[in-house]
């Protein structure tokens, strides 16, 4: 095997697909790339050996097909080590050399591409197509609110995927605060077999992959199977076991009457909470919102005292006592980032349940939940 390849083009694409590669990998071959070269297309394949699985394509000026596997931390690191322009890469046996000039190279020992652990190929019953920028909304909105502990619900550590009548729906959730976004595809009709709970890593690995690919732009297909997600764009294919269910119900949550309304800056707010929680404990990140008139009083929870105050818009039918809601300051920040809007607006029926958080000018496609937290008088 043998190819010209820029290290501009190779490096990133590299990178990206060594993010489905274990770290520390059980047996050698599972810390490898499969590298196959045919004409000018070379294909670059990994997998995590759990379920996960990346196939990635690129252009690149071929001499001589062939296959080889390689260390992926031993490629990405000499890659990206060389200087820029373009690099020789060849193999013959189980020997492979990155050159970029002459005497200027180094060799790599790879293995036997035969043993390479190969990912599942799979056979979709139903399929939905958007595009990729579509997919990173509906994905990147609710990735956050993800449980990161998978002792208990294994299924609060994915992204809920499932149709909402001509609509695609994503949830997040870690019972803490909940995350729904909806995005209608507008490559004609579509509907899923059944709801899929995909892991982020899988959503992580396709987004690094079709940016290093230049497929950021592109068309991308979403397969399902009762076990296995797949996604496909023209560079880039993505192998994921789907994580078991159940999932929590999400619908019967969202409160379907709050009456009380407080609308103001995300920028102002943000800035005053980031004060604030420096102060808070660091276990809870408990502050404490009061609102009256036109203004918002935010105070620390904790040891130390900080206090702040904005400006913003209350509407309440019976406003002649303050309204007091307790939040986790960090949860509530991670929400006002995702919102990505000049105002935002926070809407309670009371002090003891739910909020709901919403962007201005949303339209409905983005909805948050935070639990309020009860605070001692």
């Amino acid at each position: 095997m043998k190819f010209l390849a820029q290290k501009s083009v190779l490096s990133p694409v590299l990178s990206a697909a060594k993010l489905v590669v274990p770290s520390k990998p059980a047996i050698a071959i599972a810390g490898c790339f499969l590298l196959r070269l045919k004409g000018s297309s070379l294909e670059i394949t990994a997998n995590d050996l759990t379920g996960l699985g990346l196939c990635l394509n690129i252009e690149v000026e071929g001499e001589q097909d062939g296959e080889i596997a390689v260390a992926a931390a031993d490629f990405v690191e000499t890659v990206a080590n060389a200087p820029d322009g373009e690099l020789s890469i060849s193999a013959s046996g189980l020997n492979m050399t990155v050159s970029w000039g002459e005497e200027r190279d180094s060799d790599l020992t790879g293995r036997n591409p035969e043993d390479f652990i190969k990912t599942p190929d799979i056979s979709p019953d139903s399929n939905v197509t958007l595009k990729v920028q579509a997919l990173e909304f509906l994905l990147s909105k609710v990735s956050f609110a993800v449980s990161k502990n998978s002792d208990n619900r294994p299924s609060l550590t994915g992204i809920l995927l499932e149709t909402d009548e001509s609509r695609l729906v994503s949830v997040g959730t870690d019972s803490h605060r909940l995350s729904r976004a909806y995005i209608q595809p507008e490559e004609g009709e579509f509907s899923l077999s059944r709801s899929s709970i995909v892991p982020p890593r899988a959503i992580q690995a396709l987004l690094s992959a079709t940016a290093a690919t230049g497929d950021s732009e592109a068309s991308i297909s979403l397969g399902f199977t009762e076990t296995h997600l797949k996604f496909q764009t023209p560079n880039v294919t993505i192998v994921a076991k789907l994580l078991e269910g159940p999932y929590p119900a999400w619908r019967p949550v969202i409160p379907k009457n709050l009456p009380i309304s407080i609308r103001f800056n995300t920028s102002e707010m943000l800035e005053v909470l980031q004060r604030v929680n420096a102060s808070t404990d660091k276990a809870t990140h408990s502050a404490r919102l009061t609102v009256q008139d036109s203004t918002m009083r935010i105070s620390a929870v904790g040891s130390r005292r900080t206090r702040e105050k904005i400006t913003c818009v209350y509407e309440n039918p019976d406003s002649s006592e303050p309204l007091h809601l307790g939040v986790n300051v960090s949860y509530l920040m991670e929400i006002l980032k995702i919102c990505g809007t000049e105002e935002a607006q926070i809407l309670v029926n009371g002090e003891h349940s739910l909020c709901e958080i919403l962007p201005a000018g949303n339209d409905s496609e983005l909805l948050f939940l935070l639990m309020l937290v009860r605070l001692a008088e």
